[in-house]
């Protein structure tokens, strides 16, 4: 059964390097002796692309040694021997951390460094990019026989799977005339083979004699030349079978404004191309005044030295870079890499290169920024995006490190003009302008106004050329097609998850206005009872010293006070009706008051003379003539005294009779 069965092909999955990635220490343990901070790492906008790592602080400060050659001031928090086991330090430790963390994923220099990429995912960057191209180039100009390689030169792009090495021509003799075509085919054995697959996936093609170089040689005839080794991208959609033929005819093009190729190969992983090396570096290290076989960080993390370009090499740059991409974008692809790092200025002359990303399918440095445009979703617009940030560099001397320009100052009229209709906020949001509308621009006639002239002459003597087969070109067409579809995705992504980032924030802001609501009813409650406890403690059940309980009470829709029956408490109705007397009750109420301590007998009064005659009848006069006082008194009160003693003096009270009062006049009051 064996014979029969079939291996299962696993497809390659090809990592983007520029997609973001965010840091969350989430705790701290002890372990041995030591604190290890646990960091959740996320790669891009969903929660389930995430991992979980375990870091010391020595990992930290080794990241942040490899980092200090930027020049980037970074928050690291310095070491401490003694007390760092405790747990308020441990937690200060942390925050510091995170900050560090931040700061260093925030900027796009160091996030896209392999320092960076190995710290938070050592899984995906610990493999040996270097020996692997070193690999693949040494076995693929070995058996071409024409290039010898040279020295690594480092880390000097920002890509991490991008390497450079120095390459000399190796000595021909009469092996080939003049005129004659170096095109040559290999087989090369890729790594695969080594288990136990047979795969013929490379293909040489140089094509350094079907152009005329002469003018870029020395008198030795030989030029400094540059190799760069790059793996295949997310992006690359042509067909491995057609990508051989692609990358030949691409390797004859032609035209003042592209740096021409000396020789493209490939194989089942990457490709590599060999070009002219120039001393003076590209635009960008012209603006940073950098040596450009510096490591990237240090080039460009804190140039000293930022030149930015006078405004008519600036037009004229922008504008011969312009008709480049123009041309690639007439033959039916795109360019996708356009920034200053990718241009060459030579006597005057702006030239693109590294177009063949496009073919190799690796992500654009600007990728981080139009996916957050929805609007930007074609090679078009990507193209025309780039170019903006291109001319903002070229303006200002710095990159632009957001996705739009918030505010643009310090130059023409007519330059603000360009930059806004293609950085600002609204363009990105609504829709930028094509290529043919920017050669319009005033900007262009204003300081660029001879180029016409000088493109036309420049193009009677060297005439473009890049001719594309059938088949070529339907790859080249389905490319567009499934990039553009790629990065419609993505933006869909994207803004699906902003959208949910803000009902989470929402629903959270709702759900804390309930806590916070319900929080303060309840404080609002306990502090109600501490009051009615407080009253019911400090003020007590009021008594008079025979015992009577008597208040008189304003009616509560006059809003007046309360008086008991002591001539010193004065209560507000609020309290009056927090704190009621624990034995007075409406009359029509069914609780049962409780009874009133009992008093000791009081005989009744004698039947010749009345109890309290002068102050009973003022109160009974001032009480009948008020309008807003009543006089309660409970017949409960009445009956549960002491017996019968207490209700005759309530009747004597009540029956009292002023009328059988006599005068006495002062001269009997002396007898």
């Amino acid at each position: 059964m064996a014979l029969f069965e079939q291996t299962e092909t696993t497809t390659k999955v090809t990592l983007d390097d520029t997609e973001a990635c965010c840091c969350t220490i989430e705790t701290a343990q002890t372990i041995d002796g030591h604190t290890e901070y646990v960091l959740r790492v996320q790669r891009g906008p969903y929660p389930e692309n995430s991992w979980r790592i375990l870091r010391r602080y020595n990992d930290f400060a080794s990241l942040n040694k490899c980092l200090q050659i930027s020049g980037i001031d970074l928050p690291f928090p310095g070491k401490k021997l003694i007390g760092n086991m405790r747990p308020d330090f441990i937690a200060e430790r942390l925050n510091a951390l995170q900050e560090y963390i931040n700061q260093v994923l925030m900027n796009p220099i160091l996030a896209s460094s392999l320092p960076t990429k190995k710290f938070i995912d050592p899984d995906i960057y610990s493999t040996p990019f270097h020996d692997l191209a070193l690999q693949y180039a040494s076995m693929s100009l070995r058996t071409d026989g024409v290039y010898t390689l040279g020295q690594s030169l480092g880390p000097i792009g920002w890509r991490v799977r991008k390497h450079y090495f120095k390459v000399v021509h190796k000595p021909q003799g009469n092996k080939h005339s003049p005129g004659h075509s170096t095109t040559k085919h290999h087989l090369i054995k890729s790594s695969s083979q080594s288990h136990g697959k047979q795969h013929t996936t490379q293909v040489c093609v140089t094509t350094s004699t079907e152009k005329d170089y002469t003018s870029n040689r020395d008198h030795s005839g030989r030029d400094d030349l540059i190799l760069s080794w790059t793996e295949f991208g997310p992006d690359r959609y042509i067909d491995e079978k057609e990508i051989h033929t692609v990358l030949k005819n691409f390797g004859g093009v032609q035209h003042p404004y592209i740096v021409p190729i000396e020789h493209i190969a490939s194989n089942d992983s990457g490709a590599l191309v060999i070009r002219k090396f120039y001393k003076q570096g590209s635009l960008k290290d012209v603006l940073c005044s950098a040596s450009p076989c510096n490591p990237f960080l240090s080039k460009y993390g804190s140039p000293k030295g930022r030149t930015p370009l006078p405004l008519k090499d600036l037009a004229l740059y922008a504008r011969q870079i312009l008709e480049a991409i123009r041309f690639l974008h007439s033959k039916g692809m795109a360019c996708g890499h356009v920034h200053c790092g990718n241009v060459i200025v030579v006597d005057g002359i702006a030239k693109l290169m590294d177009v063949e990303n496009f073919i190799f399918g690796v992500p654009s440095f600007y990728r981080p920024f139009f996916v957050q445009h929805s609007k930007i979703n074609t090679c078009e617009a990507i193209d025309v995006y780039g170019f903006g940030h291109l001319l903002y560099e070229m303006c200002m001397g710095y990159p632009l490190q957001d996705s739009y320009a918030r505010q643009i100052s310090d130059c023409p009229d007519s330059l603000k003009s360009l930059l806004e209709s293609i950085l600002s906020k609204e363009a990105c949001k609504s829709s930028l302008p094509t290529l043919d509308q920017l050669t319009t621009h005033p900007f262009f006639g204003e300081y660029a106004g001879h180029f016409n002239d000088l493109y036309a002459t420049t193009m009677s003597v060297q005439k473009p050329h890049l001719k594309f087969s059938t088949s070529a070109k339907e790859q080249l067409k389905l490319a567009v097609q499934k990039t553009e579809n790629r990065v419609r995705e993505e933006q869909r992504s994207v803004k699906n998850q902003k959208r949910l980032v803000r009902v989470q924030e929402l629903m959270t802001s709702e759900e804390e206005k309930k806590k916070i609501k319900q929080k303060a009813k309840h404080e609002q409650k306990q502090a109600k009872l501490r009051a009615q406890n407080s009253l019911q403690l400090n003020n007590g059940p009021p008594a008079t010293a025979s015992g009577i309980t008597a208040s008189v009470h304003l009616s509560s829709s006059t809003g007046g006070i309360v008086k008991s029956d002591s001539a010193n408490s004065i209560t507000s109705p609020q309290e009056a009706l927090m704190s009621p007397p624990p034995h007075a009750t409406d009359s029509g109420g069914s609780s049962s008051p409780q009874p009133p301590p009992s008093a000791p007998p009081i005989p009744g009064p004698p039947s010749s003379l009345p109890l309290f005659p002068p102050v009973a009848s003022d109160v009974a006069t001032s009480t009948s003539t008020s309008g807003n006082m009543a006089r309660s008194i409970s017949g409960d009160e009445a009956t549960t005294g002491s017996g019968g003693n207490r209700s005759a003096l309530l009747d004597a009270i009540c029956n009292f009779n002023k009328s059988g009062l006599k005068k006495v006049s002062p001269t009997d009051a002396g007898k």
